[in-house]
């Protein structure tokens, strides 16, 4: 009896054996720009703040980056003008890892500051999935169109996860 519960748990049972990988990305440098006037005259007169975040997740062998920029008036009309980013990015070398687990090292990331006023652009520290970005906050006149930058973005570790079984027999 102890031999046939024995071969039934660990002997007459499937192994499952798990292989880890690591990959990886770089993702490019992205410009995004405040082109949507959601309230107010357009114009963010340097009062206020900004906040630009981005989200990345992965769909198969394809990486999805979104992203969002809002700088937002304390004073006068409260203007608010906001951007919006979205890309898609081949990783053909993750191909191979079909039906794997895969866990990002960063799937989000943010920054944010102060509206510096028409200065031209700043670098501003970002946080996880964002190093830095140059950011114009105002410029002279209406702003829509006109404020937003470049975010350069941290290393992507990407690790895989995938299980194998292998039958034992007798």
């Amino acid at each position: 009896m102890m031999r046939h519960f024995l071969c039934t748990l660990v002997l007459c049972s499937p192994l499952l054996l798990t292989a880890q990988e690591v990959v990886s990305i770089n993702i490019p440098d992205v410009e995004i720009i405040a082109d949507r006037l959601i309230h107010g005259d357009a114009d963010t007169y340097g009062l206020g703040d900004w906040s630009c975040s981005f989200r990345l997740s992965r769909t198969n062998d394809t990486l999805v980056l979104k992203g969002e920029i809002i700088f937002s008036e304390r004073a006068n009309d409260h203007t608010i003008i906001a951007g919006y980013y979205r890309q898609y990015i081949p990783a053909p070398e993750l191909q191979k890892y079909a039906g794997c687990s895969v866990v990002l090292s960063a799937e989000k990331g943010k920054v944010s500051g102060p509206n510096i006023g028409a200065r031209g652009y700043r670098w501003f520290k970002g946080s996880d999935l964002i190093n830095k970005a140059y950011i114009r906050t105002d410029t002279f006149g209406m702003d829509v169109g006109k404020i937003g930058g470049t975010v350069k973005f941290n290393e992507v570790s990407l690790t895989i996860y995938c299980h194998y079984s292998a039958a034992h027999s007798d």
